[in-house]
């Protein structure tokens, strides 16, 4: 049985580093607690306040981050024809497979590795930069020397007959599965009740599986996300992010809105920022034609002075003056390496790294997105998914869709193997009612 989330010594090792991320005083708190002891050390972490000093402003509740952002950008309305919205589900969907896939076998070896670690297999085997799903057909000396594992020698995407589960395109099912259920009048506890009935506990990781058990435990949200949570900050609701997007075109405020109410159950702060960030960037994807029009739109729903934004400033500053995606990677892992491989904040940055540097080529975004390392499947399924609602499933290569074979397997029930062109007909039959 799976129980190393809810282990006591872990969650307080967390906690101890969440706590100082979001600029709690820890003094007084001892680390190797286990036991009791090590809980009744969470709750007295999670009970502090944030000091006066921190320099970041970062509510929790919807409209106070309402009220914290920047001064909105006027925006006209924009009709989208049936075609053209179909076209751009199509590449979402699409889109977020491809990129996903493409980073699935790296997973545990970006996390590991980081960004050195893939170019440094890649560059052995004269496939640098990556630009295309990669085989693992390295010898048994070659995985063994980088610990790439054996598990993946013989991975063909060949050997597949559509993207295999993930849960970066499970919560994008449930996401469809909700709205089907309940509308645009859904409400957190909707979010959480399908997920109980639907998705299997040992399908989710992280803040998810705490929520789970929080929840189980008739905790309900927003306390879900927050009780006994030190995974409360990390990437899990920025990868729930886009079906928010796709059902919201042309209208960001309110894709981020549905993302906090789904964020809300397994997350606080800058963990709900990253999925309004990403479900409002994929809202302007439908009608903006730029790069910075899209990533603009994102920070638009976000506090400005919190950790999220000012990080993805910070880059897009230093990438408007370095054309070298290899060194705005390097500047991600020299400012934000300290946070776990698995949080919000610096695995955005790669993703805004890949669409920036990608320069509107799918391929070359998506790639970017996982040679950045830590959570690859995750980046590349985000960067993926922006850039596919942008282009449009047409202006996405053939390589990267014809493994796919329209075909999308889940861990959701009733949707254990699908086609990617019903789920964007059904995304564009609830717009239209």
């Amino acid at each position: 049985m799976q129980i190393s989330y809810f282990m006591p010594k872990e969650l307080l090792n967390l906690e101890l580093i969440q706590a100082k991320e979001e600029g709690k005083d820890t003094t007084g708190i001892q680390e190797g607690l286990d036991g009791d002891e090590a809980l009744k050390a969470v709750d007295d972490l999670q009970a502090r306040q944030v000091t006066k000093d921190f320099p970041y402003d970062e509510p929790d509740s919807l409209d106070e981050i309402f009220s914290k952002r920047p001064n909105q950008k006027k925006r006209t309305a924009i009709l989208l024809d049936d075609e053209v919205l179909l076209d751009k589900l199509s590449g979402a969907w699409l889109g977020r497979s491809a990129g996903c896939w493409l980073g699935k076998p790296w997973e545990g070896y970006g996390m590991a590795k980081g960004r050195a670690g893939i170019k440094n297999v890649l560059e052995e085997q004269n496939r640098y930069p990556m630009n295309s799903y990669l085989d693992f057909d390295y010898s048994e000396d070659f995985m063994n020397k980088h610990e790439l594992g054996l598990s993946l020698k013989g991975y063909s995407y060949k050997n597949f007959d559509g993207m295999p589960e993930d849960d970066d395109l499970n919560y994008t099912v449930i996401g469809l599965d909700i709205f089907k259920r309940f509308g645009r009048d859904f409400k957190p506890e909707d979010v959480a009740n399908t997920w109980m009935l639907h998705l299997p506990v040992f399908h989710t990781f992280t803040a998810e599986r705490i929520a789970y058990r929080n929840l189980l435990n008739l905790i309900s949200p927003p306390d879900s996300g927050f009780y006994r949570n030190p995974y409360r900050e990390w990437i899990g609701a920025q990868i729930r992010a886009d079906f928010w997007g796709y059902v919201n075109p042309g209208n960001p405020e309110l894709a981020a809105e549905y993302a906090y109410r789904d964020a809300c159950i397994s997350h606080t702060k800058n963990g709900i920022y990253g999925e309004m960030f990403v479900a409002a960037a994929i809202a302007a994807a439908f009608v903006e034609d730029s790069i910075s029009g899209i990533i603009q739109a994102g920070l638009g729903q976000i506090p400005e002075n919190c950790r999220l934004a000012v990080a993805i400033r910070d880059f897009i500053d230093f990438a408007s003056n370095e054309s070298d995606y290899e060194k705005g990677l390097d500047f991600i892992y020299e400012k934000y390496g300290s946070y776990n491989p698995v949080h919000t904040i610096n695995n955005a940055l790669i993703v805004v790294a890949g669409l920036v540097y990608g320069n509107l080529d799918f391929s070359k975004t998506v790639s970017i997105a996982v040679m950045g390392g830590w959570d690859t499947d995750c980046n590349g399924a985000t960067a993926g998914s922006i850039l596919g609602t942008l282009l449009g499933a047409e202006e996405i290569p053939n390589k990267w869709k014809e493994p796919i074979n329209d075909t999308l397997y889940t861990g959701v029930q009733g949707y254990s193997k699908v086609k990617i062109s019903d789920l964007a007909s059904q995304t564009l039959e609830l717009l239209k009612k």
